[in-house]
């Protein structure tokens, strides 16, 4: 630029401000030393105070730094803006020049940005607090002279805070107006008025462990200079779908509520994490709210959830103790069994010994045979003292944890742990116990077949001439079966295949990859068309026409005037629609092909009639549903759509992998339908990868779902359920400002294949 334009631009640059160089104003010539001294121990992290400050109040530093210097090296090279506006002292020629290099990069538009942005704010605090200028203003205060002032780095390229800030202040000083700026100042701590600096760290980490993400905690004063701590953050309040909330304290009780909600479920969960976990909400004001079994956990019914909890689950415990009893009373007949049971196996044995020593005389076969081969065991009577003992140490154990157990109005966050507590260690107890009479129960079983084999070996011993061992092998030799029942069934069923998981954020990019690449060798280009013509709106009527509904001439006109917006051409070209150096990119991929027309796919006359219309969609249709068979979902996935309509079962439809996606093309709808389908590994769908909707012809075309993550499904093949409903609140971003709230109801459905359907039926049927 030569210096004479040079100098235009300064002079008119400084027209826009207002600002004469020969008559510079009282208000920049005369400051007051700011007296500030950063605390060292403090580091700014991100800006924690918000502050409507009035214009005239900030007196302007400039310092010869950047942004990443120490905020003490800042300060100590920072110097007053009159200084920089001195052309006369030969001390500060070097920062005149600087300042007007800087009057050369002043960037108009920007500055208009920056006050509409000032003028949104002045009416209405940005949702999140932060906006998209939060980084320009380095606003910082002296606790010690209570004074505001910028420290402006020259060594950045980007002064347009500045300049507004400059443009205003001169504004405000000719028309004697007092105006505010909304802005995050710089390195000043929480003043701890509503909440102390460890219960909002403590509101930080108790929040992340509900929303998995880490909140921002704000002190804003509005322009009254009225105090609210903010809280912001995201939370996940469905499947995968995220959504911004605003939590704000308008004073002490408010933060004190909040904190004392949060540290007791916080508690709970951690404590508990078996029998609580909340989930999270939003209400109808956009902040988060806590859900237990979809009932809601506010400060006003905190004592009562705990009550009821407590009382839910002493009621519980004194329950557990009728099983608990009759369980132990099994557990000690068991044994005594299991003891006989053995002791009638020795018994047999001792047969088996005592013949094999008498059989080596004759006399003393005679002997064995009227004495001991039709000897019968005789059981011991059942020992009464184990079950007596078993119960007497029920009711020592019932009346310690009755101990427990208290009547009172108000139960506190230890009572219900401690309740919590004894009813697991009894559960558990139980469990092992349970687990003691399903262990003494198979070894009753083995030993019954011993005894049985016993018998039978006894029976025949005159056919037995070898040893006790022979016996021994004859006795156990269904202990194996013994040991593992249905082990011979288990040979016949067929191993249980693994079943690939799907996660949306780790797999959709290797699944886009894997589908493109079997669907470019699977399908016909006549079957890729139709597949795209089922992602574009013609997939109503296609729909119309499965259904045998009748289409519209409204509809066939639509369609004749679109077709005459995109104008005929005389087709010479076919799939070769541009020359080889027009170059697109997709997945920051370069590539040559051409994106799919679907006008150009129906080849529809000018003059097209009704009949001729149904005709050509019967046979994309066809061509559709040929193509869905082909081909076969990879992994157990949920779809989505979303619409203002009832589902229509029967469809040919468009579903979303990702619900947020779904939600987004419904954007200025308060309330909305959210169907989630759950579809099985090996079910008919088809994946709208790149090929989809792109031709090939040049074969550089990048593999992978990279224009829409969505598939087509047919579900008139299958059997589709409801399972469940839910209604959830979303904050939908507007603008940086404001949140429009949306409703959200949810159906979640899954689809069955007819075989599955007809199989359960036939089970109902045979039961």
């Amino acid at each position: 630029m030569s210096e004479t334009k040079e100098k235009d631009v300064i002079i008119k640059n400084l027209k826009y401000l207002g600002l004469d160089l020969e008559n510079i104003p009282n208000f920049l010539t005369e400051y007051k030393d700011v007296d500030y001294k950063p605390t060292k121990a403090y580091e700014q992290t991100d800006f924690r105070v918000y502050k409507y400050v009035k214009l005239n109040d900030i007196q302007i530093l400039l310092t010869p730094t950047n942004r990443l210097n120490s905020v003490g090296e800042k300060y100590a090279k920072a110097v007053p803006l009159k200084d920089y506006l001195d052309s006369q002292d030969e001390r500060n020629i070097l920062k005149h020049a600087s300042f007007l290099k800087m009057l050369e990069k002043l960037d108009k538009n920007e500055i208009d940005k920056i006050e509409e942005e000032q003028l949104s704010i002045k009416n209405q605090i940005p949702f999140r607090v932060k906006f998209s200028t939060n980084y320009l203003w380095e606003i910082y205060y002296s606790e010690f002279t209570d004074k505001y002032f910028m420290m402006l780095t020259t060594e950045d390229q980007n002064y347009n805070a500045f300049f507004y800030l400059l443009k205003k202040q001169i504004e405000c000083a000719k028309t004697g107006k007092e105006e505010y700026i909304f802005v995050p100042i710089n390195y000043l701590d929480y003043t701890k008025k509503y909440l102390k600096k460890s219960e909002i760290a403590d509101i930080e980490k108790y929040i992340w462990l509900f929303t998995k993400d880490w909140p921002n905690v704000y002190e804003v004063f509005d322009i009254n200079n009225n105090l609210s701590v903010q809280i912001v953050g995201t939370t996940i309040v469905y499947d995968k779908i995220k959504s911004y909330y605003k939590i704000q304290l308008n004073n002490k009780e408010d933060a004190t509520k909040f904190y004392t909600l949060l540290k007791a479920l916080f508690i709970l969960q951690t404590e508990l994490p078996h029998h609580y976990q909340f989930d999270t909400q939003l209400d109808e004001n956009g902040a988060l709210i806590f859900e237990l079994n979809n009932k809601v956990i506010n400060y006003q019914n905190l004592s009562k959830f705990i009550k009821d909890e407590y009382k839910k689950n002493a009621e519980e415990l004194q329950k557990i103790f009728e099983d608990k009893e009759k369980i132990d009373i099994q557990v000690e007949k068991l044994k005594e069994e299991e003891l006989e049971k053995n002791k009638e196996y020795l018994f047999k044995e001792k047969q088996v010994a005592t013949y094999l020593e008498c059989r080596k005389s004759v006399f003393g076969k005679i002997k064995y045979f009227f004495r001991n081969k039709n000897g019968k065991f005789v059981k011991a009577k059942a020992k009464t003292n184990n079950i007596k003992k078993v119960k007497e140490e029920n009711e020592i154990e019932k009346s310690v944890s009755n101990a427990i157990i208290e009547e009172k109005e108000l139960y506190t966050i230890e009572d219900l742990i401690k309740i919590c507590i004894e009813l697991d260690r009894i559960n558990i107890k139980m469990k092992d116990t349970k687990l003691d009479i399903a262990a003494l129960e198979d070894k009753i079983k083995i030993v019954e077949g011993k005894i049985k084999n016993a018998t039978l070996f006894i029976e025949q011993i005159e056919e037995h001439k070898k040893s006790i061992f022979e016996f021994w092998k004859f006795a156990n030799k269904d202990v194996a079966v013994g040991l593992n029942p249905g082990k011979e069934e288990e040979k016949e069923q067929k191993p249980k295949k693994i079943k690939r998981a799907f996660d949306y954020e780790e797999d959709v990019e290797d699944i886009g990859v894997e589908a493109d690449n079997i669907q470019r060798n699977l399908f016909s280009e006549n079957e890729i068309n139709s597949l795209y013509l089922a992602t574009t709106n013609l997939i109503d009527d296609i729909n119309k026409i499965r259904n045998d509904e009748k289409i519209t001439k409204e509809s066939l006109q639509s369609i004749k005037k679109a077709m005459k917006n995109e104008g005929t051409e005389l087709d010479i070209f076919g799939n070769i629609k541009n020359d080889r150096t027009k170059i697109s990119v997709l997945a920051n991929k370069k590539h040559r092909e051409s994106e799919k027309d679907k006008y150009k796919i129906l080849d529809l006359p000018e003059n097209v009639v009704l009949e001729e219309y149904e005709d050509k969609l019967k046979k994309e249709s066809s061509l559709i549903e040929q193509a869905i068979r082909k081909t076969k979902a990879i992994a157990d996935m949920d779809i989505y759509c979303c619409s203002n309509d009832k589902l229509n079962l029967t469809d040919i439809k468009l579903f979303y992998i990702n619900p947020s996606d779904a939600i987004k093309k419904q954007k200025n709808m308060e309330k909305v339908s959210l169907y989630k389908i759950r579809i099985k590994e090996g079910m008919n769908i088809v994946y709208n990868t790149n090929i989809i909707y792109y031709d090939n012809f040049n074969h550089t075309l990048p593999i992978g779902m990279n224009v829409n993550q969505t598939v087509t499904f047919d579900m008139s093949e299958y059997k589709i359920d409801l399972k469940k409903q839910k209604i959830f609140r979303i904050n939908e971003d507007d603008n940086n400002f404001s949140f429009k709230e949306k409703i959200i109801c949810a159906y979640e459905y899954e689809a069955k294949s007819v075989e599955v359907q007809n199989d359960a039926l036939e089970g109902k049927e045979k039961s």
